[in-house]
């Protein structure tokens, strides 16, 4: 029976420093790991936790978001586990002993349909204060959209180096074709239209 803890931040920005450090504290036998949005279903981490718990097993989280801040997606991962007779730890949950087995399972479902809802719901705010943001943003003409990964002066280095190295071989006409160059360079054609008016509007 091996005690297996999941730990997820929402983008490749954030570190998971303080959920790893948890698994230490617990001595989890076993550590997955996901740097993607709750949102995302397809998480590779949880999809190999999944595929490695056994019957017996237990699973820690620090708070129920990390499984997932999608409601429906909560339920079904949570129902999955109970099928596997896989139990559940959820950090900031309270843990409910009265004695009774079944008046513990009962209370536990009652607070994670709560915190699932909780976390949903916070997520929808978060977008909806972004839209506002956005919108206001509009107004003042201060909005800027989006970053541009493929860009001279983007966060990402890769996005970067693609960019310096499109603009050598765009300026100098060292590529056969507008298709090749963005298939030599793993982008796509809209990409690299969007990089090739980043350049022209460069050279004005």
């Amino acid at each position: 029976m091996a005690l297996v803890f999941y730990a997820r931040v929402s983008s490749k920005q954030q570190n998971l420093d303080r959920q790893l450090a948890r698994a230490k504290e617990v001595k989890a036998d076993k550590v997955f790991t996901d740097k993607l949005s709750g949102k995302n279903t397809k998480r590779q981490g949880l999809k190999d936790m999944m595929a490695f718990l056994r019957e017996g097993d237990t699973v820690e989280i620090i708070s129920l978001d990390r499984l997932s801040r999608n409601y429906a997606d909560i339920q079904k991962i949570i129902q999955q586990l109970k099928n596997m007779k896989v139990k559940l730890i959820v950090d900031d949950l309270p843990q409910t002993h009265t004695g009774n087995e079944l008046v513990d399972q009962f209370m536990l479902d009652m607070m994670v349909n709560l915190m699932g809802f909780v976390a949903q719901n916070e997520r929808e705010k978060i977008i909806e204060r972004q839209r506002q943001g956005i919108t206001e943003a509009k107004k003042r003409g201060a909005y800027k959209g989006r970053p541009f990964k493929y860009a001279p002066n983007s966060n990402d280095r890769e996005g970067r180096l693609v960019y310096e190295k499109i603009k050598q071989e765009y300026l100098k006409g060292e590529y056969q074709s507008k298709v090749q160059l963005a298939k030599d360079n793993g982008i796509s054609r809209q990409q690299l239209y969007r990089i090739i008016k980043l350049i022209e509007n460069e050279s004005k």
